[in-house]
This record gives C-alpha cells, structure tokens and sequence, in this order.
C-alpha cells in the first residue's frame, strides 16, 4: 500500500515555501514506523496544474486543509480522481471542523482532531474496504509519545526565510518546530476554543523532548534556526524557563509567535538569554473597544508594555495587526497609527480581517454587530500582498451601523500608512 498526503498549492502567498507542512511529516513518521510507503506531496509554491502533473499514484491520498483552504481541496480532489480513477482521498488537519464545506462527491473521509492514531485506523479500514467517512481522532495527551517528524522527506532547507527581513543568524538554513498544541486562551476570531472542545485542553510538550528534537535537526541537518509554530508558547510561564534552561547552550536562534500576555521582563530575559531573537505579537489593534470585541484579554497599554520589553532586551518584534475587524470606529485607524508613531517595532504584517468557519463571530456575528456578507470561502483572502503584488480585499462582513465605503477607505488609508513606514511585512 502506498499513501500520498499532500501539501496544497499556495499561489496566493508571496513566500509560499515559509512554511513546512509539519503535521504531514508527523504523520508520515508514524506510517513508516508502520512499513506503509509514503510519499510527502509538497506542492506549496505550485499552481493546481503543475502539481498535478507531478502527482504520484498511490492507494490512498491524505490532503492537510484549513477552513479556507477546503474549496480548493475538493477541486484537487475531483482532479485526483479524473488522473486515477476510483482512489480515495481523505482530509485531515484544522479545517474539518468546516465539513460543511465538504464535497463528498469525491471527499472519501475526513479526520478530526489529532491525526497520528487516526491515521492508522483509516489505512487499516480502507484496506479491509471499511473507510468510515468521518474519523474523530484521538487526542494524544502526551505528546513525549509522538515520534519526531520524517524531515528527511522534505526536499529543501524547510522553514523558508523565518526572521524579519531575511536575517540569517546562523548559516545552513532554518525550520519550523511546535512544541505544544492548542490554546487556552479564548479570542472571538479564532477556531483554538473550538478545537479545545475536541482535543480537551493545551498539551505540553517535555523541554527535554523539544530539546532533543533540536539536537538531532543540528546534528542530522547542521540547522540551527528555528521557528516555534505553536498557537501560544507562552502559555505556561514554568515551561518557557524550563526549556530556555535546555536551549540556552545549544547555539541556537529562534522566533516565536505570542500574546502580549501573559509576559513580562524576566521572562523576555530568559528567552533573549536562550537564544530567541524575534517575537511575534498577536495586538490586532490599539483600539481597545477593538480589542474587547476580539475578546483579547488585552489592553493597548498591555501592547505598548510587551514591545517596549522586548526592545528593553533586545529582541526583535513583529506586530500582527488586523483592520476591517468587528468593533471598529471611525476612530481606529487614527488611534492605531497614533500608537505606532510612538511604540518600538521592527517589522508590522497586516491583514482584513474574515470570520474563520467556526470561530465565535463565525457562529454569533450579531453577538459582535457584525453581518457575514458573503460565505464563499474562495473569496476568504485576508493578505494583503501575493506573489502577483496587492490583493484585491473583498467585502466579508459589515459592520452595522457603518457604511462599507467607509470601512474600504480606512483600510486603504492604513495599508497606505503602514506601507509608508518602511517596515511592512509583505511576506
């Protein structure tokens, strides 16, 4: 038996290749633990067409999706099996909680939830001609137990230019790493309360695991550059000392994504001491009615507090920043370049915010005086740069109360501030 599990094409991405797809590596590993050939399809920075020239025939296809990226896997779908006939393909990943969206005319099964236990109960089912439709995977409460991932069938330097900038500390490339899963923390926009419903709570891993993980990518691969892709490594103060304390003689850089709580100056110490030189933020706005409406958990003064820390210290920031959200006053874009004029920064990525299928104000939109105006997810793109330059940004939602000719001049009018700045991220 052979299985395929495939990568997406990501054309409107201007560095498609940033990412590695990690979970499908993960779940390569724990097929080739089992002897079942597998063959890792990364068609990141294809169009549709060329990767389906290079496709591989093989038994049975697992495809990694997104919410948005769910229309776009049913047509590599229906392509599938116009090339080879009658093979069955199968979706994992976060996306399918949106099964809504699901083609099932040529969606065979799909799995929710953690995919390394799933995985093996689905090619056992499809080999004995069983394959269920739906898979609910099985949380894995100790992630020490999970093999590291099949990096080895990757075929390039995996994790694409990772720090502002381009910035290469360290020579022989970089990767992306995750060292938890999930997210305690409860913000409107996102799909992490959702999927705590299926997966119960954060899981940590061991810093001795993470660490041992690093040291075989520096001794196997001479990488010495990492990303940690997790939702929220800080979510457990006690575990970042406890894994700066494993990283800190390693000889390693590396960047994060994170709140601005919880942090604090010992902790950016530490972390900076370890070998961390770029944070990013998730502030999504200096607005604080915007931010209540995100239900962040968050103030602008906790903003200004978390980056003026980390240029304290040393490290490098990166603001994340979404417009257009719910929340939003004729107000915000003056408040949000009034703060930027005077925080320290180095690097802002920003995007339009659209409701993700599953997130609160995907499900409660008048609970955050917000109408979904359009729920075709091929229209979803909330970047504001491809690699064909600037994205044409459709209009998801509204506001009540405000015009959407209003709404479309202040993200006009803050995409051209943000541009001005010099330090706009159109990665």
């Amino acid at each position: 038996m052979k299985v395929a599990l495939i990568y997406l094409p990501h054309p409107y991405l201007n560095q498609p290749d940033a990412q590695a797809p990690l979970g499908l590596i993960y779940l390569a590993q724990v097929l080739m633990d089992n002897n079942i050939q597998v063959e890792l399809c990364n068609f990141s920075s294809y169009f549709t067409y060329e990767a389906l020239q290079e496709l591989p025939d093989a038994d049975l296809y697992g495809i990694t999706v997104t919410s948005f990226e769910i229309p776009q896997a049913n047509r590599f779908a229906h392509l599938i099996k116009e090339k080879y006939f009658k093979r069955k393909v199968i979706l994992g990943g976060p996306g399918t909680i949106s099964e809504e969206f699901v083609d099932w005319n040529v969606i065979d099964s799909i799995c929710v939830g953690d995919g390394e236990k799933a995985i093996l109960e689905i090619v056992k089912d499809f080999a004995t001609g069983n394959l269920k439709n739906k898979y609910i995977g099985e949380s894995v409460s100790d992630l020490d137990e999970i093999a590291f991932p099949a990096r080895e069938l990757l075929k390039s330097k995996q994790g694409g230019n990772i720090f502002a900038y381009n910035e290469n500390y360290k020579d022989g490339g970089s990767t992306i790493i995750l060292s938890t899963r999930g997210c305690p923390f409860n913000c409107s926009f996102c799909t992490a309360p959702f999927l705590r419903t299926i997966n119960k709570k954060v899981r940590f891993r061991s810093a001795q695991n993470v660490a041992d993980e690093i040291k075989q990518v520096v001794d196997k691969y001479n990488i010495r550059q990492f990303r940690f892709s997790d939702d929220m490594f800080t979510a457990s103060r006690k575990r970042v000392f406890e894994l700066c304390e494993k990283l800190k003689d390693m000889d390693i850089v590396w960047r994060i994504s994170c709140r601005v709580k919880p942090f604090d100056e010992e902790m950016a110490q530490v972390m900076f001491d370890a070998g961390c030189k770029e944070m990013s933020f998730g502030i999504e706005s200096f607005d604080d009615n915007v931010l209540k409406y995100l239900n962040k958990d968050a103030t602008a003064e906790d903003n200004v507090k978390a980056l003026e820390i980390c240029a304290k210290i040393g490290i490098k920031t990166r603001i994340l920043f979404m417009i257009r959200t719910p929340g939003q006053t004729k107000d915000t874009v003056r408040i949000n370049i009034e703060y930027l004029e005077k925080v320290p920064f180095d690097i802002v990525a920003c995007t339009s915010f659209v409701p993700i299928p599953g997130c609160d104000i995907w499900n409660n939109p008048d609970k955050y005086n917000v109408e979904i105006l359009d729920k075709n997810l091929d229209n979803y793109n909330f970047y504001f740069f491809s690699s064909h330059g600037e994205n044409e940004l459709k209009d998801i939602i509204k506001i009540k109360g405000r015009s959407l000719e209003e709404l479309r001049e202040e993200t006009q009018r803050f995409r051209d501030y943000i541009k001005s700045t010099g330090k706009l991220n159109e990665g």
